[in-house]
């Protein structure tokens, strides 16, 4: 479900949460396996892991707010997508008898991209943190290490009140401070859907190139 449905905000729904949506199906199923035999495989991997899958905390089961919170820290940046979520796709680099899911990774960074840091569109359209007069405002800790290891105790965070900076202009429009309500704006959506049906055009081609043996690399 995209942000704006977990935090029940008040703009009609667009064909942006539709394809917000099909970006985290997307990331769940190269995340946790396709089919019957690549899920079974892949749970075994995971219990090896020593860190937790981040996309957990997009389950269900969890509170929808808190998901939405953990969805805009894992989004914010491609760094932190890459990172929290993209890296977790299984490839046969990463360990033997693993899956490939090569592409699902690219496909996903490339839907990302097109979404979030989406170069054809003003800032206040790009990343998933709120912005209030350039300080980054999140809701709950970006970061869940200990304090002793560099990170913020996680609520700390959810009670420190952060105070916008001072600026010497013009007060920005509250709802600029949303990216996920920026990106709304008629022309931007546009823009963003434009950029969203090339990116899954392009590998649609390689995947039915690939299938019939034409394609030397799906990984362009």
């Amino acid at each position: 479900m995209s942000v704006p449905n977990l935090e029940g905000h008040p703009e009609q729904r667009t064909e942006l949460d539709d394809w917000e949506s099909l970006l985290y199906v997307l990331c769940w199923v190269a995340t946790f396996g396709i089919n019957a035999d690549d899920r079974e495989i892949l749970a075994k991997w995971h219990k090896t892991l020593s860190i937790p899958l981040k996309i957990s905390l997009w389950h269900a089961d969890h509170d929808t707010v808190a998901i939405a919170d953990d969805k805009r820290n894992h989004l914010h940046s491609l760094d932190m997508f890459i990172t929290n979520i993209a890296q977790r796709f299984p490839t046969e680099q990463v360990s033997d008898g693993l899956p490939d899911y090569s592409p699902l990774s690219v496909l996903a960074i490339d839907l990302y991209s097109e979404m979030f840091q989406n170069s054809m569109v003003d800032g206040n359209c790009r990343g998933a943190l709120k912005i209030n007069n350039s300080v980054v405002v999140p809701k709950r800790a970006m970061y869940r290490g200990s304090s002793s290891k560099g990170g913020v105790p996680l609520e700390s965070l959810r009670n420190m009140t952060i105070q916008p900076s001072k600026s010497t202009g013009n007060s920005a429009n509250p709802a600029s401070s949303d990216p996920f309500v920026n990106r709304t704006e008629p022309s931007t959506k546009v823009k963003i859907i434009s950029g969203l049906k090339g990116a899954l055009a392009h590998h649609a081609t390689f995947a039915l190139e690939a299938l019939s043996g034409t394609s030397p690399n799906l990984l362009v």
